[in-house]
């Protein structure tokens, strides 16, 4: 460690030394065409090498911009040109807004650091398509210590975005990552997790002010990555699309609720990931935790409403995430007939810093709803529960969980006064050191109508074991009417019929598309009776020819495909159910089917 630590003062006391000699000007000399061989990672490299030669393009006061020659050589007159000018205005907008703004915020990279320059180097080369760039603090390095390091503070950007507005976006987040290097690693001896340090990233182009226009932007396609998987773990890092979208969007929460110098108290200390967010909150005279900011979050998602509560805690701040433009529907639906003894439970596993919204909707009026909980014992689970008043109202309380994660609560008026009741639930088991794939917690729970007007006992649900296989049933068509509404006992899909097959209706929003439905028609039928029915997940609106299959997440995907290919893809026509306009624009739409 002495040694390391003493090469480090080496090479930041020599760059000192040479910028005190040089006064403000930049340590070296680049002349405009020069050629310059580079390493590069053949991971991300679109052809897996590790070498290429570049040339310098453009001279910023920040940057030095070389472009791959082998990319370079490929372009026509006119995309050279399109080229050129995308750089050209790529170094104005670093030197007049990312450099700024990010050095500001965050701190300064190492500057003129290993290679003596006060200017960074941007290479922009062929990268996989995907990867809008990277940062590889290999080449903070000198080759002494890493054989392959560009002895430079460099970023590498992909050609095929260069003349896309995203490229803005990649420049800003990946230069994040070069000032984190600096900030963490070399003067506090610290490493980040990998989450926060890419929620930093993501959030770099918010404060470029490149959310605007709200289309087309960075936050645009964070928030379809949350919306397609939002119990993704906030910690766990596997580097996948959704990933981002939640790193994205708990910094829009963070930074909205407590501010920008929260963004500087956190890199400004030694400590890393969810101490680092403690640290900042307690030095910024709040008294809320990471695990705080957390559950506010959760609960944010779904109701994003700054009426609730005290402080704005349960809302974005961010104008572009109003609860019209961004909320969360229920992770799943159930209805309850109100009749003393009807209950429900489920069971299911979860990793640390991720949620589940579950709704629990009433059949009826009258009684009361009795909520028992069982996390396992090795767990850390937050409960809340939000009750939507018959009023328009809503309310939010906290389940208490007792040594062994058992919890209780009651809810008085079920189908009367209240409306409806969302279960929010995280676990915070986990602190620290995360990796890319990390343990599940079991977790169930029994919603149960009853006319007790005291809170339930909680009662230890016993975890779910595999049921064994039984023997093949004779299934026998239960002749129920084309249109009927059946769900399963126990379970909480409600379907439609439509000769031999059933569809289920993903939210309680799908029934109340149509008016004649009533959803105190639904029928309870055995497992042998529902599984007669086939399931079909195709639709059309009426007068309209486009056929959609509706995935379990919410979306519509066209089958954009001939009606040969429909059929030979193993389709059914009689699968397609003819839907009313308002049900097919409840789906967001999805990519094509073309196959």
């Amino acid at each position: 460690m002495a040694i390391k630590s003493r090469k480090k003062i080496y090479w930041l006391t020599l760059g000192l030394i040479f910028s005190g000699f040089l006064g403000v000007e930049n340590a070296l000399a680049f002349k405009l065409g020069e050629n310059q061989l580079f390493f590069v990672d053949a991971s991300y490299d679109l052809l897996d090498r590790t070498q290429i030669n570049a040339t310098l393009r453009q001279v910023g006061d920040h940057a030095l911009f070389y472009t791959a020659n082998d990319w370079w050589s490929s372009l026509g007159p006119v995309e050279a040109e399109s080229a050129n000018m995308a750089i050209l205005n790529l170094a104005a907008e670093f030197d007049k807004t990312i450099y700024p703004r990010l050095t500001q915020v965050y701190g300064s990279e190492w500057s003129p650091g290993i290679d003596n320059d006060l200017r960074i180097t941007i290479l922009i080369t062929k990268i996989k398509k995907g990867t809008g760039g990277y940062f590889n603090s290999s080449d903070e390095y000198s080759r002494l210590q890493i054989a392959n390091s560009n002895e430079r503070e460099m970023i590498y950007l992909n050609s095929l975005y260069i003349t896309s507005p995203s490229v803005r976006d990649f420049l800003a987040h990946e230069f994040q990552h070069m000032i984190n290097f600096y900030q963490k690693e070399k003067l506090r001896h610290s490493v980040e997790e990998i989450w926060l340090n890419e929620a930093r990233s993501e959030y770099a182009p918010t404060l470029c002010g490149y959310d605007t226009p709200y289309v087309g932007s960075n936050l645009e396609r964070r928030v379809k990555d949350f919306l397609r998987a939002p119990s993704d773990s906030l910690t766990e890092w596997q580097n996948e699309s959704i990933d981002y979208g939640a790193v994205n969007l708990f910094m829009q929460y963070l930074v909205g609720r407590y501010g920008e110098p929260i963004l500087t108290r956190m890199m400004k200390t030694e400590a890393v990931g969810a101490a680092s967010i403690n640290q900042a909150l307690a030095a910024a005279g709040f008294s809320e935790k990471f695990g705080d900011v957390f559950n506010n979050w959760m609960i944010a998602n779904f109701v994003n409403d700054c009426q609730l509560g005290e402080g704005q805690k349960y809302c974005y701040l961010n104008p572009r995430l109003t609860y019209e433009s961004f909320h969360l529907r229920p992770q799943m639906s159930n209805f309850l007939l109100v009749s003393e003894g009807t209950e429900f439970s489920f069971a299911d596993t979860i990793k640390d810093w991720s949620g589940r919204w579950y709704e629990i909707l009433p059949m009826g009026f009258g009684l009361n709803l009795a909520m028992n909980f069982q996390g396992e014992s090795a767990s850390d689970f937050q409960i809340a529960l939000i009750t939507f008043a018959a009023n328009g109202t809503k309310s939010l309380n906290w389940l208490v969980l007792n040594s062994v994660q058992e919890a209780a609560a009651l809810i008085s008026d079920f189908g009367n006064r209240v409306a409806s009741v969302v279960l929010i639930l995280s676990n915070q088991t986990k602190q620290t050191n995360f990796s890319a794939n990390e343990p599940t917690f079991q977790f169930s729970y029994i919603a149960k109508i009853t006319k007790a007007n005291q809170l339930p006992m909680p009662t230890s649900l016993p975890l779910p074991s595999p049921m064994p296989l039984p023997d093949s049933p004779i299934l026998v068509n239960p002749n129920f009417s084309e249109g009927s509404l059946i769900r399963a006992k126990g379970d909480n899909k409600v379907y439609i019929i439509k000769g031999h097959y059933r569809r289920w209706l993903q939210t309680p929003q799908t029934l109340t598309a149509y008016p004649h439905l009533d959803w105190q028609n639904i029928i309870e039928v055995t497992p042998e009776q529902l599984n007669w029915y086939q399931e079909a997940w195709l639709v059309r609106a009426d007068g309209d020819a486009r056929v959609y299959e509706i995935n379990g997440d919410g979306t519509k995907h066209w089958l954009n495909m001939s009606a040969e290919q429909f059929t030979s893809s193993g389709r059914a026509w009689e699968m397609v159910y003819i839907v009313n306009a308002r049900e097919r624009d409840l789906y967001r739409t999805g990519a094509e089917v073309l196959r």
